[in-house]
């Protein structure tokens, strides 16, 4: 297959070269070593700029320069030259890592972030549905399950902890799935579509999900927020597991946490206590 230049030209510059910059270092490789006369007419580069790109490009290592009389350039082999390349970026992106979260961790306020539109919706739980590490709590509609389906079974391969709790059918079911299997037409007569998503406990989608791009959900990290929303899934879970008839505790267990447990411990005391009174 013949690969036409102007393809890896569009290719080189989506990754940082200029046009000049590009159509210089082919020009190389077709001709080195080369004067920036002879490859100004050959990579048509104008005449003006062709010895600044060649600095430029030298200055990056791309380029090598033959102290001769007129100078001559040769260009990096392109295997070295990608390699170098990646080696630049991979270490950039970590730079930018670090620097980004040691910027969020200085952050006084939990975010709060409005998705507007149906698709926004389904593409941020998708990808917090990707990136989770320990857990996965989903109340939601079928439809809205089943678009991101592949990232919940991925997610369980992973061993991420994945709870779904449903008024539709979930079959087959994906991880600890709790469903009561009304049919999605019926349900839609009395209520919206609704998802409330929580991950690794500390991010939280949540809002409607009747397909409209008008409609506004939001993504927070806000701790109170993220404990109403889980205890709200806790209440769902638990009221399900009395009209099934069916013990759930191991479930809600695994759902709380630590300030909970104790709080509920104050609980069970005050309970015995009235018992006796």
């Amino acid at each position: 297959m013949s690969i036409s230049q102007d393809n890896i030209l569009n290719k080189m510059m989506k990754l940082g070269f200029t046009n000049y910059e590009a159509r210089t270092y082919l020009g190389l490789l077709k001709l080195s070593p080369a004067t920036g006369y002879e490859i100004s007419q050959l990579a048509q580069v104008p005449r003006s700029v062709v010895y600044t790109v060649l600095k430029r490009l030298e200055a990056q290592g791309i380029v090598i320069s033959i102290h001769d009389k007129p100078r001559r350039y040769i260009p990096l082999a392109p295997n070295e030259m990608l390699k170098r390349m990646e080696t630049d970026y991979a270490g950039r992106v970590m730079n930018l890592k670090e620097d980004l979260a040691e910027f969020s961790n200085k952050s006084d306020t939990e975010g709060f972030w409005n998705l507007r539109g149906y698709q926004s919706l389904i593409q941020t739980c998708d990808m917090l549905v990707r990136e989770a590490h320990k857990s996965i709590y989903i109340s939601g509609w079928r439809r809205e399950i089943m678009l991101f389906k592949e990232s919940l079974l991925n997610a369980c391969k992973r061993n991420v902890s994945v709870l779904i709790f449903s008024f539709n059918e979930i079959d087959p079911p994906i991880g600890n799935t709790l469903s009561y299997g009304i049919p999605e037409d019926k349900l839609e007569k009395y209520w919206d579509r609704k998802m409330i998503l929580v991950t690794d406990a500390k991010n939280l989608v949540m809002g409607p999900a009747n397909g409209s791009e008008d409609e506004q959900t939001i993504w927070t990290q806000n701790k109170a927020t993220l404990t109403i929303a889980t205890n709200y899934l806790i209440l769902d879970i638990t009221l399900f597991g009395q009209r099934m008839n069916m013990d759930i505790s191991h479930i809600i267990a695994g759902m709380l946490t630590d300030e909970f447990e104790k709080v509920d411990h104050l609980i069970q005391e005050a309970i015995e206590k009235r018992k006796q009174i």
